[in-house]
C-alpha cells in the first residue's frame, strides 16, 4: 500500500499538521467475509486499546476509557457465492487497528486478519496476511503548505485495485 514519507523535518511538520487538520485524506482497499446490507455506511462507535495484550476492543455504547471513532466504507464489488466484499474504507479517526476491529465488530472480518479474522475464514481463502491496504491519499490544503503546496488537489493512488483476484 502507499506510505507517505517526510524528506526533512520541516515536511514532517507540514504534513503532520495536514493530517491533524483532516486536510490529506487516506482510502483504504480491504476484502471482507461477508456481504454488507447497505452499499455504503458511516460506521459510529468506541474503542478501547489495550497495550499490554496488543488488541483493542470495540463497544457500541460509550466505555469508561473508550474512545469515539467513525469508520466510513464503500462497496465496491461483491461476490455473492464466495460471501464476500471488496471495500473502499475511510478513517475519520485514526486509531490503532481500527479499521480491522470495526469492520469485524459489524460482522465483516478482513480476509487474513489473524487478530480480528478468522481461522477458518483465512484457511478457507489459503491467506495468511490481511488483505487490506491504503491505495489513494488525497491532499486538499485549506491553509498555506509552503513548499509542499504543489500537492494541493493532487491524489495519489494505485495503478491496480489490490485483491480483486478474490472475487
Amino acid at each position: 500500500g502507499l506510505v507517505l514519507f517526510a524528506k526533512n523535518k520541516k515536511s514532517l511538520d507540514i504534513l503532520l499538521d495536514k493530517f491533524k487538520n483532516k486536510e490529506i485524506e487516506k482510502h483504504y482497499i480491504c476484502l471482507c467475509y461477508g456481504i454488507p446490507l447497505k452499499s455504503s455506511d458511516n460506521l459510529q462507535a468506541y474503542l478501547f486499546k489495550d497495550s499490554k495484550k496488543s488488541i483493542v476492543y470495540i463497544s457500541n455504547e460509550f466505555k469508561k476509557g473508550y474512545s469515539k471513532i467513525q469508520t466510513s466504507y464503500k462497496v465496491i464489488d461483491v461476490n455473492k457465492i464466495k460471501k464476500i466484499s471488496l471495500l473502499n474504507v475511510t478513517l475519520h479517526t485514526g486509531k490503532t487497528h481500527q479499521i480491522r476491529a470495526h469492520l469485524s465488530h459489524i460482522g465483516l472480518p478482513i480476509i487474513g486478519d489473524g487478530k480480528y479474522g478468522s481461522y477458518e475464514i483465512n484457511k478457507k481463502f489459503g491467506v495468511n496476511t490481511q488483505l487490506l491496504c491504503s491505495y489513494s491519499i488525497k491532499f486538499n490544503f485549506t491553509n498555506d503548505s509552503s513548499f509542499l503546496n504543489y500537492l494541493n488537489n493532487r491524489e495519489i493512488k494505485l495503478l491496480q485495485l489490490p485483491f480483486t483476484k478474490y472475487l
